[in-house]
């Protein structure tokens, strides 16, 4: 796990029981599928940045994540296409260390090694996560 820039971590965890996780989701803390570890922490700073600037569509940092990372303004779509899964996740924490270590220790989670998309991968997946700002 690493404190991507202030405020927020990111960490990759094996999720054995999604199911388990679900409840616990939503505002500060988001577990998530995708492609790899750049897009995660790219929609993670849009987020931040839009509630900072006021510009969020979603009530908590948590669904604005989702919105940007699924580059779309519905919330199930994005739950759809990005939400936890068995198998290799993103945690993300709007928070610090601390609260990301607890929700690791609180749901038993192992860290596992993050994906890395080539930097053409990324740039199509970073567009795409920026249209929610003009949607």
């Amino acid at each position: 796990m690493k404190e991507v820039i202030e405020g927020i971590v990111v960490g990759t965890v094996n999720v054995e029981n999604p199911e388990r996780l679900i409840k616990s989701l939503g505002g500060n803390v988001q577990v998530v599928r995708a492609p790899c570890y750049e897009i995660v922490v790219h929609a993670a700073v849009l987020a931040k940045r839009a509630f900072e600037r006021g510009t969020n569509r979603a009530k908590t940092l948590g669904g604005e994540f989702l919105l940007r990372l699924a580059g779309t303004l519905q919330i199930r779509e994005a739950i759809k296409d990005y939400g936890v899964a068995r198998g290799l996740n993103y945690l993300v924490v709007f928070g610090g260390m601390n609260e990301a270590e607890a929700f690791l220790k609180e749901h038993g989670l192992e860290q596992g090694e993050a994906v890395h998309c080539s930097k053409e991968v990324s740039k199509s997946l970073f567009e795409k996560s920026a249209l929610t700002e003009v949607l």
